[in-house]
């Protein structure tokens, strides 16, 4: 079998209701509007038309998946299940507060050079790997050693100061060297942010750029032209980050990079002035430049593959890290997964099996062609015989498990069951943690409920919850303390307590011997 060229596009934060080919009612915002929930009908609105006809004809021709759960509503752990096929808690920097668990998980799911991971296996296939964009694993010492670089100069600095320029050129160097030269599998890196766009400095530096992340990757996808080598192209874009924003695409510097100031613009994606111009001459918000921004990204990689004839020999994945809506918890999940590879896989269907993101990394491996390593095993379960039924057979999931700070929750047959247990040997040193939610990662954590998940989801500080995900998608009626559910939701605890016993780290009763 010849390898396909992989590439597999990253978006930031995006719901169904960012590209005009899912439904946007099923899940996110413009869904818990439509169930009625107050918050979010008083302060959001439901999304309008969207100009996003890359990815449209992209799901078109290819295939759809509308059940597919992120492990991990937050992008650092999701990132770490992309990379490693493994779920977040196997981070090596996941720690036991007490010393008794849970492992709180949150932005402390580093990637270790030593770990198993996708662009590794498959440069030893044969493949020339490259990375673009947002890498927000770096272990702790490297991000502590990122963040001394970029911020060893006064926050009023501008990029005129030496020491600003100094700082920024010596941290971006830092950050792609430490990729390059450690073994993590890539032969190219370039475009790197190490954190999200808005803490660099100086501020004219502290926005979204993806013109610039999508400048590299075309000029790499055009250099491969008449090379032999099969390449895997993982590009990671910072956007949306959040619903779309017109503010937020309206402000985005074009000059703004990791790497310092740019002398000018990128010129492979339409100008922000085009994008605007276009959204406004089709009657749309605003806010719709962020999807249209989106898309033509897509379309320009897209077009660099088509300019080096390897369309049909490529399998384009898109895809997100995790949903917008139930940020920062174990509410809803599912985020969108289109894959197109023409002549591979038959186009214009809409697959609704239960998936979870541990098994995309086994599945591009096995359509690749590739081994799938025995750890990429451990929590995934490639769906490549799904899509390619001669290819292997396929073992339809009957679970999916998620896991987000310190709760964690099982999807099985129409139902979620979410576990909410704070760290702690007993009632007090959990109440140390303080009563913010599950947020509490640090012992007197007080700062407040973020993503106003407690209005979002009225349950949200329950320590059982029950939901119905045919009946109530958007998890708004606990069924945990109804008599008559009383059977099933043992069945679920029992579930989840044989998931959470094949991982590292105890959690409350569930992982007792």
């Amino acid at each position: 079998m010849k390898h396909p060229n992989i590439v597999l596009f990253l978006a930031e934060d995006l719901d169904f209701e960012g590209l005009n080919c899912y439904n946007a009612e099923a899940t996110g915002y413009t869904g818990l509007i439509r169930a009625q929930n107050p918050f979010a009908a008083a302060t959001q609105k439901p999304s309008g038309r969207l100009l996003t006809p890359t990815i449209d004809s992209l799901a078109g021709d290819g295939v759809m998946f509308d059940n597919y759960y992120c492990t991990s509503p937050i992008c650092t752990p999701a990132r770490y299940t992309v990379m490693t096929g493994r779920l977040p808690e196997r981070s090596k920097e996941h720690r036991e507060l007490f010393g008794n668990g849970p492992s709180t998980v949150w932005f402390n799911s580093a990637i270790y050079p030593e770990e198993t991971l996708l662009p590794k296996m498959l440069k030893t296939a044969g493949y020339q790997t490259a990375v673009f964009g947002k890498w927000h694993n770096f272990p702790l010492p490297v991000r502590n050693e990122l963040h001394r670089r970029y911020h060893s100069f006064p926050p009023e600095a501008t990029w005129e100061d030496p020491d600003a320029r100094k700082g920024v050129q010596e941290g971006y160097q830092y950050a792609v060297d430490y990729l390059k030269k450690n073994d993590y599998g890539w032969d190219t890196v370039d475009r790197i942010y190490y954190e999200n766009p808005e803490p660099y400095l100086p501020a004219s530096l502290s926005s979204h750029n993806i013109d610039w992340v999508i400048e590299g990757a075309d000029a790499y996808l055009r250099s491969r032209c008449g090379q032999n080598e099969p390449f895997f192209a993982y590009i990671a874009v910072s956007i949306p980050h959040a619903r779309y924003s017109g503010k937020r695409f309206r402000e985005a510097n074009p000059l703004s990079s990791p790497a310092g100031l740019l002398e000018q613009p990128p010129c492979v994606l339409p100008s922000r002035q085009q994008i605007l111009e276009r959204i406004q001459a089709a009657g749309m918000e605003e806010s719709a430049c962020e999807g249209l921004w989106l898309d033509e990204a897509v379309k320009a990689v897209r077009k660099a593959v088509d300019a080096i004839g390897a369309s049909g020999d490529t399998c384009f994945i898109f895809t997100t890290d995790h949903p917008t809506a139930g940020k920062g918890s174990c509410h809803l999940g599912r985020i969108p997964l289109i894959m197109y590879w023409p002549g591979h896989l038959e186009g214009g269907r809409i697959f609704s099996q239960l998936l979870s993101e541990t098994d995309l990394a086994s599945t591009i491996l096995e359509l690749a062609g590739c081994p799938v390593p025995s750890d990429m095993c451990l929590d995934g379960n490639s769906f490549a015989g799904l899509l390619q039924p001669a290819l292997s057979s396929w073992n339809p999931r009957e679970s999916v498990l998620m896991e987000n700070v310190n709760s964690r929750a099982i999807v099985k047959d129409g139902y979620k069951y979410i576990a909410n247990r704070l760290p702690g040997r007993n009632s007090r040193e959990s109440e140390l943690c303080g009563r913010t939610g599950w947020l509490a990662f640090q012992i007197g954590d007080h700062d407040g409920m973020w993503w106003n998940l407690d209005r979002l989801f009225p349950a949200y500080f329950d320590k059982d919850q029950l939901y119905d995900i045919v009946e109530d998608p958007m998890e708004q009626h606990n069924l945990a303390s109804d008599p008559k559910r009383k059977e099933l939701l043992i069945s679920m605890q029992k579930a989840l307590a044989g998931e959470l016993c094949r991982l590292p780290h105890p959690f409350g009763e569930f992982t007792r011997k």
